[in-house]
């Protein structure tokens, strides 16, 4: 097996030019996924007898991209370790640029129907999630070991600043048939549109022709079972064997699985405590509803985007990086319940910007540990597992919140989510097995007492 310190010649410059043209590229989608909700709403649904089929519409093109990560995630995992990781990026890249640019002309031309939007956002989506698996199991083969919590916290930042970035760009793309005058009523924003979706195209086609020229090595590909269905089946047994066998691991995502149970809503808590828990507050100040909704949510984008940079400069502890995940994940615990006590706007804000602030910090260090104790040639069917357990808890969050909210007021249940997390992490700070999650000769052997 190669070991962790092997990684192409010039690593750390070759990640630097793919996270560039990666970041070029996550900022378009971003823009072009900002585009989409708009198209939908002021131009396939733009009435106000059309509320109830404009959220239907909305929440199955969330809901398609959640399902088919949570679906996908074991093939994207078993095509990683069984192709060419820059092939399968290269492949998705120039496919999700090319269909992209075609329904960017099919817009100019005309008013496309929701159900070919919603295949587009299905067919899109499962390509950049074939693209994750191969990117993210590519870290540890181009990057030194001891760069990688850094270079999973720049790819953090670019994600929060590009979050930020895509409504204003989108607004202002979307709006140049407008400036030029061209049109009247709808036309000029059903024009707009594809003008994002351009440039999500075009960035697209640009990062893959930068990755085409990057050395990016892949490992041997994985024994063959037979048929495709076969080598699924075995690797996605393969996947979970291998986190059972090693508990710390395991525990280690079991932790990932219980913060994304309890921070998956953050949106929904901002609705929530503006509605009920801040109302009095905001009133006292004069603050209408959508100006507290406002500044809770650039306080809590701004909070995460300085989290991501801070673990992109810093870089990371070099040992015990268990203490990188455990710590600011009990920092984001205290900060849920901060959040669901409080009756002040400003201090209910903080808290909410705390919440996220070490989150990046939390992922940067849980993705380093991964990477480099897993072994490259099993990232992507391991990895696969990962992206499951830690993506269901997602929705699964959503529901558990507002179900108990529909029956009691949105602050405890928050805060009792916030004791949640710092319950589990405290245990784990004191469990010796998790501990030593970064000790592979530790977790071999378990895992060899166990049947390997």
């Amino acid at each position: 097996m190669p070991t962790p310190s092997q990684h192409a010649p010039a690593g750390w410059r070759t990640f630097l030019l793919l996270w560039g043209s990666q970041s070029v590229s996550l900022i378009g989608s971003y823009v072009a996924w900002f585009a989409l909700n708009v198209y939908v709403a002021q131009v396939l649904y733009p009435g106000e007898d059309q509320k109830a089929p404009l959220a239907l519409a909305l929440g199955a093109l969330a809901i398609a991209s959640t399902l088919s990560a949570v679906l996908l995630a074991p093939v994207a995992g078993s095509v990683a370790d069984r192709t060419d990781r820059k092939r399968v990026m290269l492949l998705a890249g120039v496919v999700s640029g090319l269909l992209t640019l075609g329904m960017a002309a099919l817009m100019f031309g005309m008013t496309v129907p929701f159900w070919l939007l919603l295949a587009f956002v299905i067919v899109t989506q499962s390509l950049s999630h074939f693209h994750e698996a191969a990117l993210e199991s590519s870290y540890v083969m181009i990057v030194p070991e001891g760069q990688l919590t850094r270079a999973n916290g720049m790819m953090q930042t670019t994600r929060q600043f590009s979050s930020l970035l895509a409504p204003t760009l989108a607004t202002l793309l979307v709006g140049v048939p407008a400036l030029l005058g061209w049109g009247g009523g709808l036309a000029p924003l059903a024009q707009g549109v594809p003008f994002a979706l351009l440039v999500d195209g075009v960035s697209f086609l640009v990062a893959a022709l930068i990755l085409a020229r990057l050395a990016i090595p892949s490992p041997p590909p994985a024994e063959s079972h037979g048929s495709a269905a076969a080598n699924l089946k075995a690797d996605t047994r393969l996947g979970w064997t291998y986190l059972l066998r090693r508990p710390p691991l395991l525990q280690l995502l079991i932790v990932a699985a219980a913060l994304n149970f309890a921070t998956a809503a953050i949106p929904v808590y901002q609705t929530l405590l503006t509605t009920f828990t801040l109302e009095a507050d905001r009133t006292a100040r004069g603050l209408s509803f959508p100006a507290t909704l406002a500044i809770i949510q650039t306080v809590t984008s701004l909070g995460m985007f300085l989290g991501g940079l801070a673990i992109s400069t810093w870089g990371g502890l070099k040992r015990r990086r268990i203490l990188g995940i455990l710590l600011p994940a009990l920092v984001s615990g205290a900060g849920l319940v901060l959040m669901g006590l409080s009756g002040n706007l400003y201090l209910t804000a903080a808290a909410f910007a705390l919440t996220v602030f070490v989150m990046p910090i939390t992922r940067s260090h849980s993705a380093g540990i991964w990477q480099s104790q897993v072994p490259r040639e099993l990232q992507g069917r391991v990895f696969a597992v990962q992206r499951v357990v830690g993506r269901v808890t997602v929705p699964l969050g959503m529901a558990f919140v507002s179900a108990l909210s529909t029956s009691l007021p949105p602050g405890p249940v928050i805060a009792g989510m916030g004791l949640l997390v710092v319950l589990i992490c405290a245990v784990q700070l004191l469990n010796p097995t998790v501990q030593r999650v970064e000790d592979r000769d530790y977790v071999e052997g378990l895992a060899a007492a166990r049947g390997g």
